[in-house]
């Protein structure tokens, strides 16, 4: 099963812009452009092959994770794409951050 591509959740969004004001503050402008490329460049890989994630069964219906260094993103596959639902920090418990 493949897909074109992928779709930014407006919480996704919120929390890549979030990773990038942190990243910045932290790690400075080089190691945030390289980690902020990882991880665009895996939600691509993802949108390419989408069944490589793992499924999330105790999680809501259809959402798989994939972990990427530090961050774990959520996605559900649709017919097209996949729709990126967030990225979270891995010390934060998805069930209280994800709606179904």
């Amino acid at each position: 099963m493949t897909s074109k591509g992928y779709i930014l959740s407006p919480e996704a969004q919120n929390s890549l812009h979030q990773i990038q004001v942190y990243s910045m503050a932290h790690f400075g402008r080089k190691k945030t452009k390289y980690y902020l490329l990882k991880i665009q460049h895996r939600m691509q890989s993802l949108a390419e092959n989408p069944l490589q994630g793992l499924l999330r069964k105790e999680l809501h219906a259809g959402y798989y994770s994939s972990f990427i260094e530090s961050h774990t993103i959520y996605y559900r596959i649709k017919p097209t794409h996949i729709e990126i639902i967030d990225v979270l920090h891995q010390s934060m418990e998805p069930s209280r951050h994800l709606d179904g």
